[in-house]
């Protein structure tokens, strides 16, 4: 510290010369006579010091500084502090609106908090204890001041950091040359001498000599060498290669966005397109703040994205992310897609808009969980099967009932019988063929709730575009007839297993929308009528039917 003080006093300009003014007699006098000027603390020294303890003070030195460095600055502070020029009235001198004492606390304050590393603690321990010693305190730390073994602890953390104690290097080497005295070697004056060295020595006893000293050499070698397990670091078998990727992950729906919309023409903007549309399935489903806000917008330009890279599983991505503003945001998506194909878009489109609806609402219903939880139990019951067909042996009404009485490959209990009557004690009379059980499996209704809402949303739809031939008109709008009356029996056999009235109501419109096509010239058209008529028949009421029992006959 003092060293430092007389660098800055000679950087401003030296030193002042005393005793110029004396004689030159008095210059020639011993210099054990001079006298040495004194430090101004609050000139030069103490404005120096109050810079450093205000950037050990800061959070981001502490949080992101090397723990060497923070040593080093720890230890200049500490020699400030116990050097003898800094007094207590110094610490709380002011200098530019802040004084030495008030920013050490708050450092101290920062540093002794429970989520510190425990270099960063102690280094905040040992400042508080100098500062204290100071202003009259006394402030004594545990962990500073323990035990032999929280003394090594403590010291084997701070030479971790390169920061080694005079007191440890003493320790040292005290153990060090503990270690190298040995024991004086005592000779029996009574033992044998043998003057002769070769027989002394077996050949046997050299021989394990010499590969007790090879293998001693060999472990010296494997303990000192630096290619051993130790040094081997596992391979992270869940590494997801972030490093190796072009672009970096995007981690909102709003750099979803930006990733979309980036022109065509840049160098990464096929990565980009890509990365979105791997990440936007997971990230909709997380249900962000933003989904309700970023939803029509994103879906707009999923709807309408082409293939222009020729990306790998580009159309089971794009379906994907649609699917899943569907099944999370299904109100929000679906007046969304209905207001797009009533707009000058393609029938490519305008279909792609429907998949999606009928896909929205066989999967907030439950219909695709519950015919996939039905396929694994089949296959699972096809699995306990035996597999050779020769083991079984059926009756022959059993044969007639599964059309293989002719078939060679299976042969008739009677028959068995018959050839071995012996064995007819052993058969169990109570053994029948009957369908094993299963359990029953119950999913929730989710498409209920909103199936209203959305279905007459494309009632209203065709209510309002009835007359624009470019949507209804020629081949094309046949073919979006026919699949927006598919659409619709698709949403009410999914809403049928929702309790309340509205369903009856909705079937009893589909229905009459379903009828007024019934004569319709296309056979695709008339095929969509007879499946909405038929999906809508079993839930419409009984005084409906026999109401338009007679348009029907007729």
């Amino acid at each position: 510290a003092c060293s430092a003080n007389k660098d800055y006093i000679e950087s401003q300009g030296g030193v002042k010369e005393y005793g110029s003014s004396l004689d030159e007699s008095d210059e020639d006098q011993d210099s054990t006579n001079s006298v040495e000027p004194k430090l101004d603390p609050t000139g030069g020294f103490l404005p120096l010091v109050i810079s450093v303890a205000s950037v050990w003070s800061e959070e981001v030195f502490i949080t992101r500084t090397d723990a060497m460095q923070q040593q080093y600055v720890t230890e200049f502070l500490l020699q400030s502090l116990k050097g003898g020029d800094l007094e207590q009235n110094d610490i709380g001198h002011e200098h530019s609106g802040s004084s030495l004492a008030s920013t050490l606390v708050q450092g101290i304050t920062l540093r002794l908090e429970v989520s510190r590393a425990e270099s960063i603690r102690i280094d905040g321990m040992l400042i508080a204890e100098a500062m204290s010693s100071i202003i009259g305190q006394s402030i004594r730390f545990d962990e500073l001041h323990p035990s032999d073994e929280g003394q090594e602890r403590v010291e084997g953390d701070r030479a971790k950091y390169g920061v080694v104690q005079k007191n440890s290097e003493r320790k040292r080497t005290k153990t060090k040359k503990h270690r190298a005295k040995k024991k004086p070697l005592t000779l029996d004056p009574d033992a044998e001498y043998v003057s002769d060295a070769e027989d002394s020595f077996d050949s046997g006893d050299v021989s394990s000599y010499g590969d007790s000293l090879e293998s001693d050499g060999s472990s010296s070698c494997s303990s000192n060498s630096s290619w051993g397990e130790d040094s081997l670091e596992p391979y992270v078998m869940d590494d997801d290669e972030e490093d190796l990727r072009r672009v970096r992950r995007p981690r909102s729906l709003r750099e979803c966005f930006a990733y979309l919309i980036e022109n065509e023409n840049e160098t990464l903007a096929c990565d980009k397109h890509e990365s979105a549309l791997m990440e936007l399935p997971a990230m909709v489903s997380c249900r962000p703040l933003d989904l309700v806000d970023m939803t029509p917008t994103l879906v707009r330009i999923l709807l309408h994205m082409e293939d222009k890279f020729n990306m790998e599983n580009f159309v089971q991505m794009k379906m994907d992310s649609l699917m899943a503003f569907a099944v999370h945001a299904p109100i929000e998506t679906c007046l969304h897609l209905v207001n797009e194909i009533g707009e000058n878009v393609s029938l490519g489109t305008r279909l792609e808009a429907l998949t999606v609806l009928g896909g929205m609402a066989q999967e907030l219903s439950g219909l695709s969980e519950l015919r996939n939880r039905q396929e694994l139990q089949s296959k699972q019951r096809e699995s306990q099967l035996p597999n050779n067909v020769d083991e079984i042996a059926m009756s022959s009404k059993l044969q007639r009932s599964l059309n293989l009485y002719n078939n060679p490959n299976v042969s008739s209990r009677s028959n068995d019988l018959e050839e071995s009557p012996q064995s007819t004690s052993n058969v169990s009379k109570t053994r029948r063929w009957r369908r094993p059980r299963t359990t029953t499996i119950t999913v929730t209704n989710r498409f209920g709730p909103i199936a209203a809402q959305m279905m007459y949303s494309l009632f209203a739809f065709i209510s309002r575009t009835k007359s624009e031939e470019s949507i209804w008109g020629g081949p094309l709008g046949e073919k979006f007839l026919s699949e927006f009356l598919r659409t619709l029996s698709i949403m009410l056999d999914c809403s049928r297993t929702y309790p309340g009235n509205s369903v009856h109501v909705m079937a009893q419109d589909l229905f009459e929308l379903a009828w007024s096509f019934h004569d319709a010239q296309s056979s695709e058209v008339r095929y969509a009528v007879l499946a909405a008529m038929g999906t809508s028949i079993s839930l419409v009421p009984v005084e409906f039917l026999m109401r338009v029992g007679h348009f029907i006959g007729e």
